[in-house]
């Protein structure tokens, strides 16, 4: 009998270990569409918007909001990926021409590399990172689903 408990224990602390195990580099997707909110770093907090294609992302100008990334800081475009608790931005470059070239903007302002998720919904996500002048953080909000 105390055998039979004893493999009882065994199996389900294995089972218990496998299912963690196979969350381990689980990846999800944003919905497609336009998010918009707000990023902060370095005593700013601009405006910000982008737009979620598949695995693509492009930050977009905001169209008269009077603190902005553009046209001071460089909007981006490329691809991203959601793996476990962080989003990477990939393939990055400068969005819309009259950004004009990526290298000649401040890095700490470009949307690329890695972030922490702090948390996200079906409709919200707000991620961050520390920098070289402290936290950089994007709080944003799903405001027009496309499919």
């Amino acid at each position: 009998m105390k055998t039979l408990k004893f493999l009882f224990i065994l199996v389900s602390f294995i089972g218990l270990m496998g299912c963690d195990k196979e969350n381990e580099g689980v990846a999800f997707k944003l919905k497609n569409g336009s998010y918009m909110g707000s990023f902060n770093y370095d005593n700013h907090q601009l405006w910000e918007s982008f737009l979620i294609r598949k695995d693509s992302f492009v930050e977009l100008a905001s169209g008269g909001v009077m603190f902005q990334k553009f046209p001071k800081y460089c909007l981006t475009e490329g691809t991203y990926e959601i793996i476990d608790d962080s989003i990477y931005f990939k393939n990055v470059q400068a969005a819309q021409p009259p950004n004009g070239n990526i290298a000649d903007y401040e890095k700490e302002y470009l949307l690329v590399g890695s972030y922490y998720i702090e948390k996200h919904s079906d409709s919200t996500i707000v991620f961050s990172r520390i920098a070289k002048n402290g936290s950089q953080k994007y709080e944003l909000k799903l405001y027009d689903e496309s499919k």
